[in-house]
Order: C-alpha cells, then structure tokens, then sequence
C-alpha cells in the first residue's frame, strides 16, 4: 500500500493538455468567483457535481497549488472506486478476494492512468456504477436506481449501467416506478448549482451541449467508428451519429431482453453489466480515449468473480484497448486508437460469446457466438 501511495504522489506534479487547457482555468475561476457562486455559471463542460468537489478542494489551493487540488479529486475519487470495486466483489466472490480486488484496482494501469496521472474523474461515475451493480447483486433495486442515476449526474457515461437497470425492470425485480428514481436522482445532484443560479433549463440539457461539442465520430476511442473513419474517412456525420445511436439503443434493449431470466446468480448481473459497458461505447459515435473505463474495472471484476481463460483475456484485451487509445493522447502515439479498436473489437467478441453461453437455455445458443464447449458461467 505504500508503494501506491508513493506512486500516486509522484503523480501529482504531471500535466497534460487537458489539465493546461480546461482543469486549470475551471480551477483558478472557482477560486476568482467565490467557488459557490461560479457553480450558478455555465464556465465547465463538466457536470456540476464534479465540480462541486473541486470547489471544495480550492481551498487547499494556497497550500499545494492549484495542479495538486486537480490531482486530489482524482485521487480520492480512485480511491473511493476501490472501496466501490471491494464492496462489488463482497456480493459475489469471498472477502478475501474482495479485498485483494479492491487493492489490484488502484494498480490498474487505466485506473493510474486516468486519475492520478491524467486527473481526470472517471473513477467517480464507474464507483457509482460499480455500486448499483452490487445492489442488484443483492436484491436491493431503489438503491441500485439511486446509484445509477447519480452515476449518470456525474457523467453520462454513467448510463453503459442502463442495459443492467432494464433487465431488472423486465425480470420483474423492481416495479415500472422504479425507473423514475434516476431522474430523481440527477435532479437532486443538480439542485445546488441550480440555487447557486444555473437555470433550470441548462442543467435538464447538460449533455445534449455537450454533445454538440465536438463534431467527429471517434476521438482516439478504440471502438467501430474508429475504424470506419481508417476505412471511410469521408462517412457523413450526421449519418453516423444516427446510426450509432439507433445501433447502442437496439444492443442496450437486447441486452436487457436477453438478460432479463439470467439475474438469478451475482457473476451473471456482472456479465450483464460488463456487456453493457463493452458493447455501447464500442457502437456510439462521438465517444472519447477514457469511455472504456467503465469497462475497464468491470472486466477485471468479472475476471477475479469467474476465473477463467476467458474472462482473464476480456480483462487483458480491454485493458490493452484502452491503454492504446490513451497513448495517443497522453504519449501522442500515433496509430494507438485504431489498433486499440482491433484490440478491443477481439475483446467485444469474447464479451459476447460469454454473455451469449450465460443467457441461453441449455442446449442452445448462437451458432457464431456459442461457444463449443459450455462452462460453469453462473453460479
């Protein structure tokens, strides 16, 4: 453990382009416009609750400075994911496998990577998603939607957890009323910068601006529009974009149908779970290098809660996925995302062939995606 943390600090005083061109200056106008008041502005692409825990921190600024306060939330926030990842594995694994799982998830090169190197947030949302799917490990559906929806306040990559959430609907699980609790959810993340004075209107449409941002189908992400952009550089747009969202809302609803009489054993909640993750960032258009982090720590779970040649590889595929596509941002490795979205396309595969072997009937299956040989998958 102190070889980690001795690592984490050594991380503190790395920048990089994000870091210098956005995570400062929302820091130092925190600080300039009196950190309450400036939630109530629209200065930050990200979501309110995040900075929110940023405002916290400039207060330490004058003591450590401003690239250390950054660092601190990532930090934390990677910290509060292993409490996360133990708390999962407990539903579905013996403690001291937990325990061990949630020490190995601060290691996770894409954990280093993306918090205490990077500093960024993604820890936040996937410990929030992490929590949700350990609800459902243990029956407890308002919890899992509460946790879900403040995964989605954090960042809207927070709904890869959706597939998951509407099979438990579907399975009868949780009442049709239970779906409102994530906008409930969202809302009240949402309620101080809104007394802060953001409008209500620019709160409720977060994410549709943020859409608008950028206008490419793949920014150095390791999934389909990667390669569709190395083998059809000129594909429309707005053509994409409406595919890839027609492509991730159909595989979230099959998903959720499929899945919908396999929730009957923790290790399968978490394979619905890790196809969900796998499966929408690699359909989406618009996607960025760090979208696959969900997917990250879900596949290294799913390796340490169902031991097999298998689930080891999904784990190493994504994780090496990932590392590719943030080597073309941290590292500028050229070439790294397009080979990461052939690294990643194997893994989807794998992810696939798992999730199909788990949710068919005995004696059954996808003829392509089936494995030949049926394995202990649930229990």
């Amino acid at each position: 453990m102190a070889g980690i943390a001795l690592a984490y600090v050594a991380c503190i005083p790395l920048s990089n382009g994000d870091v210098r061109e956005h995570l400062l200056h929302w820091t130092a106008y925190l600080i300039e416009h009196g950190r309450f008041a400036a939630l109530g502005t629209n200065f930050s692409e990200y979501a309110p609750p995040y900075l929110y825990l940023l405002a916290m921190s400039t207060w330490l600024a004058p003591s450590i400075g401003e690239l250390a306060v950054i660092k601190l939330v990532s930090i934390a926030g990677t910290l509060f994911l292993a409490g996360c990842m133990r708390w999962l594995l407990a539903g579905c694994t013996d403690p001291a496998t937990a325990r061990r799982g949630a020490l190995l998830t601060l290691c996770l090169p894409t954990v280093v990577a993306n918090g205490p190197v990077w500093g960024q947030c993604d820890a936040l949302y996937t410990g929030c998603a992490l929590l949700a799917v350990g609800a459902v490990m243990r029956g407890r559906v308002v919890p899992a939607m509460l946790a879900a929806g403040v995964a989605v306040a954090f960042k809207l990559q927070g709904v890869f957890v959706a597939p998951l959430m509407l099979a438990v609907v579907l399975a009868a699980r949780g009442r049709w009323w239970t779906m409102i609790v994530p906008p409930i959810a969202y809302a009240a993340m949402m309620l101080p910068a809104w007394i802060a004075g953001r409008p209500v209107r620019d709160l409720a449409l977060l994410y549709l601006a943020q859409g608008a941002y950028f206008h490419d189908l793949a920014r150095s992400v390791p999934n389909i529009w990667q390669l569709l952009r190395a083998v059809a550089p000129g594909f429309p747009y707005g053509a994409g974009v409406a595919i890839g969202l027609v492509l991730a809302a159909t595989a979230a609803v099959l998903i959720a149908l499929a899945a919908r009489r396999a929730l009957d054993a923790p290790r399968r909640v978490l394979l619905v779970a890790l196809a969900g993750a796998v499966l929408l960032p690699y359909l989406l258009p618009k996607m960025h290098e760090r979208y696959f982090f969900m997917a990250d720590v879900l596949a290294f779970a799913y390796a340490l809660a169902a031991p097999s040649r298998r689930a080891r590889w999904i784990a190493t595929l994504v994780q090496v996925a990932s590392l590719l596509a943030y080597a073309t941002f941290l590292v500028h490795l050229t070439g790294g995302a397009f080979v990461g979205a052939l690294v990643m396309t194997g893994a989807l595969v794998l992810v696939v062939r798992e999730f199909a072997a788990s949710v068919a009937p005995l004696g059954t299956g996808v003829p392509f995606l089936a494995p030949r040989r049926r394995g202990a998958l649930g229990a």
